[in-house]
């Protein structure tokens, strides 16, 4: 997901995922922005004031929102910098926050997809040759209970100053580091890619964490690290270990009380028990939307034209 690769493989990344979810489920098409593996029944639209919806950041540098029950995706803006998909979250006013490869806080318009730079985190640049991905790089951020907050490579907790950037060591997660560049290859072929997300439910601040390994030519991942859930105490940045879940979910966001994940193999949208990290499938996100990299709920529901 950084810039300096992206230009390289991304293509190649969605195809691949693409073939993976072509080959696990047959698909019928049921409307212009809807596609649905068989098996899968169809969720009835809610009205747009009930909607569950939430914006979306994608690896192919897309802002937009996603309806939860439908999987439909609706792009929003120019699209994003390419630096631009350490995660989202909910901002001062109206604005969302997301984290730059490059260490800024960047502020995105929910109503237009523009971007601005809120300010720098101190954390480290990862997009150039000159400023290789290492343990401070700028990892992911998230939002619970009213306040910011930001992992790095080694995955050590920050807080985050919403509106200056500026971030504060907590201390470290205990989560596992990564240790790797996205996406570099390894001498079987394969690449090395990580999932992780924090996000928030019922007050409590927690991640999802795993790395893999995709066959680019299959688009199959073996797992490395598992995935699994974690509660993270965020006076401390101590974890603790809930619950094993996929591996090939992109990034959780919490809706309602409900936890939902994105599959970023079989394309689906899931709802998680955090309890236990099992999960169900609740409708087939839209193809054009990609991998989710970051999502927070939107409210009020943009409107959908339908």
């Amino acid at each position: 997901m950084k810039t300096i690769l992206h230009s390289l493989i991304a293509g190649a990344l969605l195809a691949s995922l693409a073939m993976a979810q072509a080959s696990r489920s047959p698909l019928r098409i049921s409307s212009r922005h809807a596609l649905r593996p068989a098996g899968i029944p169809a969720v009835d639209q809610p009205g747009a004031s009930n909607r569950r919806t939430v914006y979306v950041l994608t690896i192919g540098f897309e802002f937009g929102a996603v309806d939860l029950h439908s999987g439909t995706f609706l792009p929003i803006g120019p699209g994003l910098p390419e630096d631009v998909g350490g995660g989202l979250a909910p901002g001062p006013g109206q604005s969302l926050l997301s984290l730059a490869f490059s260490g800024n806080l960047v502020a995105i318009d929910p109503r237009t997809g523009e971007t601005r730079i809120v300010g720098p985190t101190g954390l480290s640049d990862c997009t150039t040759p000159t400023s290789p991905c290492g343990p401070k790089s700028a990892n992911i951020v998230g939002y619970a209970d009213g306040h910011l907050y930001a992992t790095d490579f080694a995955n050590r907790l920050y807080s985050v100053d919403s509106r200056t950037g500026a971030a504060k060591l907590i201390g470290p997660t205990g989560l596992p580091a990564i240790d790797f560049i996205p996406f570099t290859p390894n001498p079987d072929g394969t690449l090395n890619v990580y999932a992780e997300s924090l996000f928030n439910a019922r007050g409590k601040l927690y991640a999802n964490f795993s790395t893999a390994k995709l066959h680019p030519e299959s688009g199959a991942i073996t797992p490395v690290i598992s995935g699994a859930i974690y509660q993270i105490d965020p006076k401390t940045g101590h974890t603790m270990l809930i619950a094993p879940t996929d591996s090939a979910i992109s990034y959780m966001v919490t809706m309602d009380d409900t936890v939902y994940g994105f599959n970023a193999v079989t394309g689906q949208i899931v709802t998680v028990d955090v309890r236990t990290g099992q999960t169900t499938p609740v409708s087939d996100l839209d193809p054009a939307a990609s991998v989710i990299a970051g999502a927070t709920p939107a409210r009020p529901a943009p409107n959908f034209g339908h």
